[in-house]
């Protein structure tokens, strides 16, 4: 009976081990244009961070877009507050 469960606890772990882990598909998320930059992000939610590729036009447009949220932030608040200039 000891041998038996000496056989099976070897054979259950074996069972419950990961699977390898397969790199091609991070491979075939690298940039093909040199102008293409790879960024790990993380999310809001989240702790995993996922790969972004963008070229800079993108990234250019996504910084103005940005602050274009601020700037319309900014000028809800400041006429909201009555403050002169707005």
């Amino acid at each position: 009976m000891k041998r038996l469960l000496l056989l099976l606890i070897p054979l259950a772990l074996a069972a419950c081990a990961a699977a390898p882990v397969d790199t091609s598909k991070e491979v075939a998320l690298a940039p093909m244009d040199p102008d293409m930059v790879c960024e790990r992000e993380a999310s809001t939610g989240t702790i995993l961070p996922k790969k972004k590729c963008r070229t800079a036009a993108e990234r250019e447009a996504a910084r103005q877009g940005v602050e274009a949220v601020g700037d319309n932030a900014r000028n809800i608040r400041a006429g909201q507050t009555g403050k002169p200039g707005s």
